[in-house]
């Protein structure tokens, strides 16, 4: 089965590389989003099985995208990756907090984020997944 996944970066270099490293997941299709706001429109128009957001964007950031996708949204259990340049502890806490799933810091590795992506996916509603640092 296809997963749809929901790359949310403003950086197009960074979203590029990210879809590039999921090609290795078989039957997955990715849609980019420049932030936050960008991503709730396409939230609203089809169905995701994960997203991946960095946390540094205009207009909505990262955090407050997951805010929404599991508040206002209704998404509570769609596994969400944050994947950032900022490693600081607090802000690490403040994303799971907020309900990601799992937290990773740039530079990537593509095994780590394949290996996180198809974890996520594989169980029911990102259940029994515990969450990543």
């Amino acid at each position: 089965m296809e997963k749809t996944i929901l790359v949310v970066d403003d950086s197009a270099t960074m979203r590029q590389l990210i879809g590039l490293t999921l090609k290795k997941v078989k039957g997955c299709h990715v849609v980019e989003a420049q932030n936050g706001v960008d991503a709730v429109g396409r939230l609203g128009a089809g169905a995701f099985d994960l997203i991946i957001t960095d946390i540094k964007m205009p207009e909505m950031d990262g955090l407050e995208l997951v805010r929404q996708v599991r508040g206002p949204l209704g998404h509570t259990a769609l596994p969400i990756i944050i994947v950032t340049t900022k490693g600081e502890e607090a802000t690490r806490d403040a994303g799971l907090q907020a309900g990601a799933n799992a937290y990773l810091t740039k530079p990537l590795s593509g095994v780590q984020l394949v290996d996180l992506v198809e974890r996520l996916t594989a169980a029911p509603n990102g259940a029994g997944v515990g969450r990543e640092g």
